[in-house]
């Protein structure tokens, strides 16, 4: 029997036809195979034992307070028959874990309504949830609002299944657009997503949500409250659903550094009742960020929608998280002295972090965006690497002004600078990833170990050195 190679094309129909597949799974073949880069990244790490390893600062995993993990569920974690290797109560969550997590929201999150266990549903990460929202929202070809920049996740977890389209909430665009903070402020958002709305109007796509990340990523920064109840506002005047990721609640630092800065407020805070009915209110949540803990691959949805609650639980077995998994967090979650002081030391040590690391790059002559409490990474500014100058004017990259042979070309240049990191050893996130409205921006992750922080620190340098040597000829 032969086997078909892999294609190199960009049709979808060919690849459909070539490997006896759907239409759609043609497509994914072809447009969605974002994994396969990210598994290279990860097949050898840098460690003190294989220091020939990559040194991965583009993700957000948090592995400052693995340590705790670990001996917390080596204690606390036995096998039960009965309750870890049967079906149990079925795949909505298991009670125990639904319950510790409404304990949780409620003592954690100040909601104005308490939060009830069974409005909630645990599938396998934050991923699944929105994979899973997207599906009982949108019909195919809808769409959802996301403010730009934006995770780089939602750009498979909104397409892949439910064939969602990403409505970009765009600021540049914006005469009165004067920087970052304009990202967060109520009267800009206000105006951003009028012309969002209409703009996809204008494209056909019928808008059904917006979805923002409170605190933000890749920014790190936490939206006020004003700007919370402005986009609500405009959910409710629309009849649109609002998703608020809050999967970076409780890592939330002090920076001294940060102008006024905004400390963490869940949507479930705030009176919404003359702005959206409170079934159009969706919360995330996961153990992946606050907790450190990404491999257990456990999120949660909050909502008051019976309906969607009931949609999604129709297809939940097919992100069933594993019982033993679900429970060890619940163990957690309901040991109120642990978690407190877990989530308090998990801060002091983003905080020691966050400063180690901006104080290199300031060392290093790296800008970056340095108004941020929240989060385990930096959105740092290479621009002018792309440019070749030592200085590059503001929105000088800007998409919105830049000719298609520019955007070619600089696109290009991200993507080289990226390989080169690559090369050297060490991986950064581009901006082009996660939706940037001006191209030379990049993701750095800083929560790995502080000798891998240093020594990928330290591969960032000799790379932007090797760039300005030698230019992009």
């Amino acid at each position: 029997m032969s086997s078909v190679p892999l294609l190199k094309t960009t049709s979808a129909k060919d690849a459909a036809s070539s490997f006896h597949i759907a239409d759609r799974a043609g497509h994914n073949f072809v447009h969605m195979r974002q994994w396969e880069g990210f598994e290279k990244s990860l097949a050898n790490p840098w460690t003190p034992d294989t220091p020939d390893g990559l040194v991965n600062l583009g993700v957000a995993e948090n592995a400052l307070m693995h340590r705790e993990v670990v001996e917390f569920m080596a204690k606390n974690t036995a096998v039960n028959p009965i309750s870890h290797l049967t079906y149990g109560s079925g795949p909505k969550g298991s009670p125990r874990l639904r319950q510790a997590l409404a304990s949780f929201l409620n003592s954690g999150f100040q909601p104005r309504e308490p939060v009830r266990g069974e409005d909630i549903l645990v599938l396998t990460g934050v991923t699944s949830v929105v994979d899973n929202l997207a599906w009982a929202i949108l019909n195919e070809g809808e769409g959802i609002i996301i403010p730009q920049p934006f995770y780089s996740g939602f750009s498979v977890d909104i397409p892949t299944r439910a064939h969602g389209v990403i409505v970009p909430l765009e600021f540049q665009k914006l005469k009165e657009y004067s920087g970052f903070d304009d990202v967060f402020d109520p009267v800009m958002n206000a105006k951003a997503l009028e012309a969002a709305l209409e703009g996809a109007k204008d494209k056909g796509i019928k808008v059904r949500a917006v979805l923002v990340t409170n605190p933000h990523n890749p920014l790190g920064r936490c939206y006020p409250a004003e700007t919370l109840l402005e986009i609500a506002s405009f959910c409710g005047r629309h009849g649109l659903h609002l998703i608020s990721d809050e999967i970076y609640a409780k890592s939330v630092f002090q920076n001294p550094k940060a102008r006024s800065p905004v400390p963490f407020v869940s949507i479930l805070s705030l009176d919404l009742a003359d702005r959206i009915d409170s079934q159009l209110v969706h919360v995330l949540y996961g153990a992946s960020k606050d907790f450190c803990a990404n491999g257990l691959r456990l999120g949660m949805l909050y909502s008051r929608n019976q309906g969607l609650q009931a949609a999604i639980a129709s297809t939940s077995m097919l992100a069933w998280p594993p019982y033993l998994i679900q429970e060890a967090w619940a163990a957690m979650l309901e040991d109120e002295a642990f978690t407190s002081n877990f989530l308090e030391t998990n801060q002091k040590r983003l905080a020691e972090q966050y400063a180690f690391t901006t104080q290199r790059l300031d060392e290093f002559g790296i800008p970056h965006h340095d108004n941020t409490n929240a989060g385990m990474f930096i959105w740092i500014d290479l621009r002018r690497y792309l440019t070749g100058k030592a200085e590059v004017a503001p929105g000088e990259l800007s998409l919105h002004g830049l000719s298609e042979e520019e955007k070619a070309k600089y696109r290009h240049r991200e993507s080289e600078l990226g390989r080169r990191l690559f090369e050297n050893g060490v991986n950064i996130a581009l901006g082009t990833w996660f939706a940037t409205e001006e191209l030379g921006w990049f993701r750095l992750g800083y929560t790995v170990s502080r000798e891998a922080l240093e020594t990928g620190l330290e591969r960032i340098r000799k790379t932007l050195r090797e760039v300005e040597e030698s230019g992009w000829a």
